[in-house]
């Protein structure tokens, strides 16, 4: 095992590619690299493109075990490829103060297995762990808003992922080809889901799309094979095929009678608000009965008097008195009728 620390005189090494000729020099998987600058911002460059990858200052470097830039207390960024395809490495330690990783930084990391983001950090740029394919639990930190294309794409041992309160999108292809995922719970702050954003999850079992949701684009969750629970709100505007090829949903769909596995959603998701509806109105009505004077008939008499038959009430009681009134008879035999089939 051979410990690598730098301190002075960093950004000259970084820059130069000293540091990298030297790591590219030794055995797979026995450096431990710490670095410790309390005055360097960027390890890398945000701009760098793919043709000038062989610049960033660690790509390719299969002799990291271990990364700890814990002692850089000004650090900003880590920049584009910048540890791309250091595939020894294991664990990484990142600074309270890192606000960005860029594009491909980390992928094809393969040997890592897990990670720790700090709070500070706002934007996960493209594929910033595409192809870690060991890495198998992610914690999106709450300062985290936006999520880079294909971020996790081809994580194949990705379980478990925890999302961020302020997530407010996920880009194209964010955990596309994450076989081992099995479920995911998307914040009340996400408005916008990505094409393929979830394709080929081939394990996942179930999705809760938040209320706030606006838009999901194309095959979201094409060829999610095992779905087949899924909460959908009404709001949300679907992109062609967001759920193609998801056979086990698409057999309940048709099991229900629906031609397509949108509007059997849509049914599912309203029955889960029609359920909710119901039991507020019930705890509304009950009290109602409680609070009245007379016999039990005379109590619920004056309990159902108290929600207007007109449109003029609350939207809640309006839905109440049309469910109640399809569900069969008036009064108390509608509540029943209602309550039976809908909670």
């Amino acid at each position: 095992m051979t410990e690598i620390v730098v301190d002075t005189d960093v950004e000259n090494r970084l820059r130069s590619g000293a540091l990298k000729r030297r790591l590219l020099t030794l055995s797979k998987g026995i450096v431990i690299l710490t670095i410790r600058d309390p005055d360097i911002t960027t390890i890398g460059d945000m701009n760098l493109t793919e043709e000038r990858v062989r610049e960033a200052p660690f790509v390719g470097c299969k002799s990291i075990l271990r990364v700890d830039l814990k002692g850089c207390t000004k650090l900003i960024s880590v920049g584009n490829f910048a540890f791309w395809n250091c595939s020894s490495l294991t664990s990484l330690v990142l600074p309270d103060c890192l606000t960005q990783v860029g594009r491909l930084a980390f992928g094809k990391c393969s040997s890592l297995t897990s990670v720790v983001l700090p709070n500070s950090l706002t934007q996960l740029n493209d594929g910033a762990f595409a192809g870690s394919s060991s890495l198998t639990s992610v914690v999106l930190p709450d300062s985290l808003t936006q999520l880079g294309d294909g971020a996790f794409g081809a994580c194949s041992s990705l379980t478990s992922v925890v999302m961020s309160y302020s997530l407010t999108s996920v880009g194209t292809g964010a955990f596309q080809d994450c076989p081992s995922l099995t479920s995911v719970v998307l914040p009340d702050s996400l408005t916008q889901l990505g094409d393929a954003a979830f394709s080929q999850c081939t394990s996942l079992t179930s999705v809760v799309l938040p209320d706030c949701l606006t838009q999901v684009g194309r095959l979201a969750f094409g060829k999610c094979s095992s779905l087949t629970s899924v909460v959908l709100p009404d709001s949300a505007e679907l992109g062609d095929d967001v759920f193609d090829e998801c056979d086990a949903l698409l057999q309940k769909a048709t099991l229900a009678g629906f031609d397509s596995v949108e509007p059997y959603l849509r049914d599912r998701y309203m029955s889960i608000t029609l359920r909710k509806l119901v039991l507020r109105l019930l705890r509304k009505y009950n009290k109602a009965v409680n609070n009245a004077d007379g016999t039990e008939v005379e109590k619920h008499a004056t309990a159902l008097a108290l929600f207007p038959a007109d449109n003029t009430g609350s939207l809640e009681i309006g839905i109440f008195l049309q469910k109640m009134n399809i569900s069969g008879g008036d009064g108390v035999i509608g509540l029943v009728g209602y309550i039976l089939k809908f909670v």
